[in-house]
C-alpha cells in the first residue's frame, strides 16, 4: 500500500509541470474602448476614458478604483464605470456630473475600511478619501517638497507617485523626486525606509545606503517585503526592500551585463524592457507590468511571461497573442484575476 502511495505521488508531481504550462491566461477588455477625449459613465466599454488610465486599486468587494488622469472612477464587478472625483466627468447622457476636483493624480492605495489614499505629485502630499467621500490632506506639507520625517502632516515629499499599504496598514510612498521609499506607519509617522536621497543608478545596500533610481512603481506582499521598478541607466529590474531595510536586486539586471529585453528566466537571468506597474496576488507572487508585457515572479525570483509581447496594439486574446497599448497600472482581486490599466480602457486577465 505505502509502495502504491509513493508511485502515485511521483507520477502527480512529474504530471505538475505539465498541468501548470497547460494553465492558460485570457485577456478581455472589460470597460473603455475608444479614444474621443469624454470622461463618460457607462456600462463596460460603453464607457469613456479620456486620458490614460493610470494607477488603480481593489477593495474586498473586487470593485476596482482607477485614476483616468484628472477622474477617479469605480468600476463594479458587473464593469458600470462611475466617477466619483474629477472636473468634467459625464453620466452615459452626456451631462455634466459636477464632480469636485480630483485631489491627486499619480498614485493610489485602499485600506480594509474603504479609505482611498491617492498621491499628488504636483502638491507633494497624499490626500485621503474616506467611504463618505470626504477629502483631507492626509500626509505631506501641501504645496511645499520637502524630504524631513516625522509627523505625517509636518513630513517633507517630493513627487510622491506609487503608493501600497501592507496589511497592518501602514503606507509606503515611492518618493520619486527624493530617490526613497518612505513609510507611513499607523501612528502617523513618517520615516525613510530605503534610499540615500541623492539618486542614480540603482545600487543595493541597507537603507540610506542604498541607491535607487527615480522610484515610482511599488507593490508590498503579505511578508511586509516592498518591490520597486527601476529603470534606465544601464539595465531593467525590480528591487526588493525587506522590513528590515536591506536593498538587492530581486529580478532584472542593473549592472549592464545583460540589457533591456524580455527573457523569462530567474533573478537577474530575466530581462525587462520598462516596468510601469506592479502588484502582489494572494500567495506573493509578483505581477509586473512592462509597457506591453504582463509577467509574473514567483516568491524565489522565477520570471515567466503570461500575456501580451513586444508588439504594441490592441488585441483581446490569449497569453502572449494578446497585445496591450501602454501598461500603466495592476491590481489583483480576492479570485487571482488581474486587472490591467491600458491606455484608455480596462483588460481583465483571467486564468482558465
Amino acid at each position: 500500500m505505502k509502495k502504491q502511495f509513493l508511485t502515485l505521488l511521483i507520477t502527480i508531481l512529474s504530471l505538475m509541470p505539465h498541468l501548470l504550462s497547460a494553465q492558460t491566461w485570457v485577456v478581455t477588455t472589460i470597460a473603455g474602448w475608444e479614444e474621443d477625449g469624454k470622461n463618460m459613465d457607462g456600462l463596460g466599454q460603453k464607457a469613456h476614458f479620456s486620458g490614460t488610465v493610470k494607477s488603480s486599486a481593489i477593495d474586498a468587494n473586487n470593485n476596482l478604483y482607477v485614476i483616468d488622469e484628472i477622474v477617479l472612477r469605480k468600476v463594479d464587478a458587473a464593469t458600470l464605470v462611475t466617477s466619483l472625483f474629477g472636473i468634467g466627468a459625464m453620466d452615459a447622457n452626456y451631462n455634466d456630473l459636477g464632480l469636485a476636483a480630483l485631489p491627486g493624480q499619480d498614485g493610489i492605495c485602499m485600506d480594509k475600511d474603504g479609505n482611498i489614499y491617492l498621491a499628488s505629485g504636483r502638491d507633494h502630499s497624499i490626500y485621503k478619501i474616506s467611504a463618505d467621500k470626504k477629502v483631507e490632506r492626509f500626509a505631506g506639507d501641501e504645496g511645499y517638497k520637502g524630504k524631513d520625517d516625522g509627523n505625517r502632516l509636518e513630513a517633507g515629499f517630493y513627487n510622491p507617485t506609487g503608493l501600497c499599504i501592507d496589511k497592518e496598514g501602514n503606507i509606503y510612498v515611492a518618493d520619486s523626486y527624493n530617490f526613497t521609499i518612505r513609510k507611513i506607519s499607523t501612528t502617523g509617522k513618517v520615516t525613510t525606509l530605503a534610499g540615500d536621497g541623492v539618486g542614480g543608478d540603482f545600487k543595493p545596500g541597507l537603507g540610506k545606503n542604498a541607491t535607487l533610481r527615480e522610484p515610482r512603481a511599488i507593490a508590498v506582499d503579505s511578508k511586509g517585503n516592498i518591490y520597486v521598478a527601476q529603470n534606465g541607466g544601464r539595465g531593467n529590474c525590480v528591487a526588493k526592500i525587506t522590513p528590515a531595510g536591506v536593498v538587492s536586486n530581486f529580478v532584472g539586471d542593473f549592472d549592464g551585463l545583460r540589457p533591456a529585453g524580455a527573457n523569462d528566466g530567474t533573478g537577474k537571468a530575466a530581462r525587462f524592457m520598462r516596468i510601469n506597474a506592479l502588484a502582489v496576488d494572494k500567495d506573493d507572487n509578483l505581477i509586473i507590468g512592462e509597457n506591453t508585457r504582463i509577467r509574473k515572479a514567483t516568491p524565489g525570483g522565477i520570471v515567466t511571461t503570461i500575456a501580451g509581447n513586444e508588439t504594441e496594439d490592441f488585441r483581446d486574446a490569449v497569453g502572449t497573442k494578446a497585445m496591450f497599448r501602454y501598461v500603466a497600472g495592476l491590481s489583483i482581486d480576492n479570485m487571482g484575476n488581474i486587472f490591467v490599466s491600458d491606455r484608455f480602457c480596462i483588460r481583465k486577465i483571467a486564468k482558465q
